[in-house]
């Protein structure tokens, strides 16, 4: 427990850091495009890890790529290498679906027998989407309001992950005291209702928390703040059950050991990887 605390608190010293240091260096923000790569790329290295004792062959390094890549551009319309026309969601899109052609191709050269090729188009097209796609949502929410002040974008990034891990903390608190009746006994055996009311209630709060401290934001009232909170939480709990049952699924705990107290960078970004497209709606207007 006191490893945990102790990382935690580093590690969230480290990131809210790193995002405050980003505003001297909009609209690049090259300190978020940092963690990002990092992080895309240790967890499609863990997340392939997972699938080693299967039958699946999918190119590690050409994954490893399509993640980085899918995500280093989201920042390509802020570095003005390409024409304005195109959308930002044309291009990280268009990236996406260029290197699942190339993993295409990869199967048709590398083809032997039958029963692969198909497993690992699947498998390498979840990834793609799981660990580069759908937090590509979550990066957008940077640039939003960054044509009328940088902050706006900051605080919806930094209301949504902290909103998420604060879900998660209420939900570990409130199952280790009050936990007694299971939500999920087969895909995650430790968590309790009581755990999940916890942590829904814990990140309400926390957004009701934020509106106040930051007035004059995009959650501007009472009713929208803790609307957010509990349907952030909601997404955030059910992002962790989607790697509960790929881990059961595969017969694994944690999907490595990098991160003392955490387990994998997975295990700790588990409950932000769905949440964003939610997020990124909920701010669109």
């Amino acid at each position: 427990m006191r490893k945990r605390i102790i990382v935690g608190i580093l590690l969230v010293g480290a990131i809210s850091s790193a995002l405050v240091a980003d505003l001297f260096l909009a609209p690049w923000y090259p300190f978020l495009l940092l963690i990002c790569l990092t992080g895309g790329l240790l967890a499609t290295q863990e997340l392939l890890g997972l699938f080693k004792s299967s039958d699946l062959t999918p190119s590690k390094n050409l994954l490893s790529l399509a993640v980085c890549t899918t995500l280093l551009s989201n920042w390509i319309p802020h570095f003005n290498l390409i024409p304005s026309v195109f959308h930002s969601w044309q291009i990280t899109g268009g990236t996406a679906i260029a290197f699942y052609f190339a993993i295409i191709l990869l199967e048709m050269f590398k083809f032997r027998s039958p029963g692969v090729s198909t497993n690992n188009l699947s498998l390498s097209a979840f990834i793609i989407v799981y660990l580069g796609l759908l937090p590509s949502f979550l990066i957008q929410l940077r640039w939003i309001g960054s044509e009328i002040n940088p902050y706006i974008g900051l605080y919806c990034l930094g209301i949504t992950i902290t909103v998420t891990k604060c879900c998660d903390i209420g939900a570990y608190f409130t199952g280790k005291l009050f936990g007694r009746h299971l939500m999920t006994p087969l895909l995650s055996p430790k968590k309790t209702w009581e755990g999940f009311a916890g942590g829904i209630l814990f990140s309400a709060g926390i957004a009701f928390l934020w509106t106040n401290l930051f007035p004059n934001t995009p959650l501007c009232c009472t009713l929208a703040s803790i609307a957010f909170g509990v349907i952030i939480g909601l997404g955030g709990v059910f992002a962790d059950l989607v790697e509960s049952l790929i881990k059961r699924d595969l017969s694994t705990k944690d999907a490595s050991q990098v991160i003392p107290g955490f387990g994998g960078i997975l295990d700790l970004l588990d409950s932000l990887l769905l949440i964003g497209p939610i997020a990124w709606l909920f701010f669109l207007n």
